[in-house]
């Protein structure tokens, strides 16, 4: 078959100070039509760079120093303005990381996707026909919503839609899952491998989820800091990975069987380290009591409890929508609950009040630290005030220089050189912003951190890093951590319980290992199902001997059954037929 894509001896380089930085060295690959490549690798690999010049785009700036990239045999880099235009979105379309962010707000899908089909003929017979092969419901009322209306998975199918309408030849897919939970993921990838099948499209898969790499790509091509390093089949590579460096990476990715953090050598084995041990006798950090939220007429959160002791984790889990990160920033005093009782330690340890409304002697207590380190942090102050400040308003530090100096121990203790103190956030890496957010949060000396997806659009080896780094600050400071993921395989590595939420009520709750080994709700089991693990699937029965169709059966009275210590699942039965 003949390759459709070809790129050969690729080399970029941007200008910095006079002089060229490069940035990618040498790349080259052919992909035919029905095949997917994926290219993978740790920030700063140059992945992206490489995926980008399928559109014949550069970053600002950057340019190409040798090589060529081709596409139906034509060299991108030498088309004309018009036939350029005519590549991007004809022949080779991308589907974008962030849905969210690429949709229009203010516009109606089904006008965007009008818009992608470029022509008069855009009706909304098109539009419908084109929302339905994304496997979309009720496509012609959903034509009428605007972005902000669906779900993070419908918006992703939404892109999809507009990427495809004009029937291009190549996908770039660049991290087209990051951020979804898995159940959503696992749909999308479906969803991605069939329109390949089906239209015979090659796709250019970038993306640091290993797990979605294994099942998705035919082959991988593994890039550091802009060379490639191995590129070879999938299925050999997962199996026998030739370079140390691939080595390392496959190693540093958490699987569902791991019953703690791996801790990877440089010849790429790895070594689980124990989880802490929580005392018996550990005194309660939090405790949440029948808690409802709600927005409006809706309720996003309904009746949930559970506790959290000192030097514990507890990891909340469930489908984007299920309420973990409505509780988290409640708990922060960001939104307050309608019912319920959230509570500290201390007299006045009231935490169903709002954060405004909190003493600072309560405020300080628990600390949040966001998803996205870069939106979350001052882009024109430096790392170091964004710590300074946190000790000066809770009162932590007397002085602007006690600040200062605890603030350079506060960056040194989440593992970064105090020296980066004066470095504004673009000038760190993912993982060092990240970090900072974490010191951030230590400033107040809490006794609670609420960690919401601080791991999601890290790469594999940085993530481990920054989850060592959290589990090391739990057992040196005996801090409870409300952990929030839709990452199975990190929290069996790092959670000591688990507390599994479907729209807003907990259908299961104990052990981590426990929940883990013997998922007893179908909901679970689905979730469990659903993950994905770049060793192959690690629970292939996780939905065996479970009705597919089931229904709620708690009665107020009795809504628990008990699976074993502290394990228990909300009662239900199958759906009558």
């Amino acid at each position: 078959m003949t390759a459709i894509v070809s790129v050969e001896g690729l080399s970029v380089a941007y200008r910095s100070a006079g002089r060229d930085i490069p940035v990618v060295h040498q790349v080259g690959f052919e992909l035919c039509p029905g095949r997917t490549l994926a290219l993978v690798g740790e920030s700063g690999s140059g992945k992206s760079t490489v995926a980008a010049t399928l559109l014949g785009h550069l970053r600002h700036g950057s340019r190409i120093t040798a090589g060529t990239v081709r596409v139906e045999g034509k060299d991108v880099f030498a088309l004309p303005a018009r036939e350029l235009r005519r590549l991007r979105g004809g022949t080779v379309a991308m589907v974008a990381q962030n849905a969210g962010h690429a949709l229009t707000p203010s516009m109606r899908v089904g006008r965007q996707i009008a818009e992608a089909l470029r022509g008069d003929a855009a009706g909304s017979v098109a539009v419908t026909d084109l929302l339905d092969q994304v496997r979309l419901p009720r496509p012609a009322e959903l034509a009428r919503r605007y972005p902000h209306e669906l779900s993070g998975g419908q918006q992703q199918r939404v892109a999809i839609a507009m990427a495809i309408a004009a029937r291009p030849k190549v996908l770039v897919l660049d991290e087209p899952t990051t951020g979804l939970d898995v159940i959503t993921q696992r749909g999308v990838l479906d969803l991605l491998a069939a329109l390949r099948d089906e239209l015979g499209l090659a796709a250019v898969l970038v993306s640091h989820d290993l797990g979605v790499v294994a099942h998705m790509a035919d082959e991988v091509a593994v890039l550091r800091e802009g060379r490639v390093v191995e590129a070879v089949p999938t299925r050999r590579l997962f199996a026998a990975p030739a370079d140390p460096y691939t080595r390392r990476l496959l190693a540093s990715v958490p699987r569902l069987a791991d019953s703690g953090l791996a801790v990877v050598a440089e010849d790429g084995t790895r070594e689980i380290r124990p989880k802490a041990e929580v005392p018996a006798d550990a005194p309660e950090a939090v405790a949440v009591r029948d808690v409802t939220i709600d927005y409006g007429a809706s309720r996003a959160v309904h009746g949930v409890s559970f506790r959290v002791r000192r030097g514990e984790v507890l990891a909340l889990v469930g489908e984007s929508g299920s309420g973990k990160s409505t509780l988290a920033w409640s708990l922060a005093g960001l939104r307050a609950p309608s019912g319920g009782e959230m509570t500290t330690k201390g007299t006045d340890g009231d935490l169903a009040r709002p954060a405004r409304q909190r003493p600072l002697s309560l405020r300080r207590k628990v600390q949040l630290v966001f998803q996205n380190a870069d939106t979350s942090l001052n882009p024109r102050r430096s790392v170091g005030e964004a710590v300074r400040r946190p000790l000066r308003f809770f009162g932590t530090a007397a002085s602007r220089g006690e600040a200062a100096t605890r603030a350079r121990q506060l960056i040194a203790d989440v593992r970064l050189d105090p020296a980066l103190a004066d470095r504004l956030p673009a000038q760190l890496s993912g993982g060092q912003r990240q970090r900072i957010g974490i010191a951030r949060a230590l400033a107040g000396e809490p006794d609670v951190l609420i960690a919401d997806e601080i791991t999601t659009a890290l790469d594999v080896s940085v993530q481990a890093e920054v989850l060592r780094l959290l589990d090391d600050l739990r057992r040196e400071r005996e801090l409870a951590c409300l952990f929030i993921s839709h990452d199975l395989a990190v929290v069996r590595g790092i959670a000591d319980r688990v507390v599994v939420l479907r729209h807003g009520v907990v259908v299961e709750e104990g052990p981590t290992e426990a929940v883990f080994a013997s998922p007893g709700h179908p909901y679970t089991r689905r979730l469990m199902a659903a993950a994905l693990d770049p060793d192959g699937d690690a629970h292939p029965d996780a939905g065996a001997g479970v009705a597919d169709d089931w229904q709620d059966a708690a009665e107020p009275d009795a809504p628990w059954t008990d699976l074993g210590p502290a394990h228990r699942i909300r009662r239900w039965r199958p759906a009558a037929p």
